[in-house]
């Protein structure tokens, strides 16, 4: 390899690390981004479970799995100081992490459970979405501020 290639080859490496520190050095919005994927897995297994959109197995499952893997890194995103700015993070968090902190892990518990379940049929979906439902709706009324 040449010491240009080399060169180039960390350069990129350097940008690409540069680009990673980026999106970590915004918790905001990277605990937004986590959370839309969650508010968008919820609403399509929410119209499944109503009938408004038809039940797909493998769209279901891959629903949940997305609030699953979501969750388990969303409360690491909420450092001290991170309350200014365009967010709908209660002060609550800041006050009670480890409450806080339970409730994602109940949702953890309960998408990890739903997993296997939501793809077997309908049924089976609006089952597992009692308990994820709950979890989201303690965490919203708790630990979260609507903004207009």
């Amino acid at each position: 390899m040449t010491f240009r290639a080399i060169s180039t080859l960390a350069t990129v490496v350097m940008l690409s690390f540069g680009g990673a520190a980026l999106a970590v050095d915004d918790p905001i919005k990277t605990r937004q981004d986590l959370m839309k994927g969650i508010g968008d897995s919820m609403k399509a297994l929410g119209q499944m479970a109503k009938g408004e959109i038809e039940y797909d197995a493998a769209k279901a499952q891959a629903a949940v799995e997305t609030i699953h893997t979501n969750i388990q890194t969303f409360p690491n995103h909420f450092p001290e100081g991170s309350t200014e700015g365009k967010t709908e993070a209660g002060p609550k968090i800041w006050t009670d992490m480890e409450g806080f902190e339970t409730i994602a892990n109940n949702l953890e518990m309960a998408s990890a459970d739903a997993i296997p379940a939501v793809g077997q049929d309908l049924d089976s979906l609006r089952g597992a979405l009692g308990a994820i439902g709950k979890s989201c709706k303690e965490c919203h009324e708790g630990y979260r501020v609507k903004k207009d």
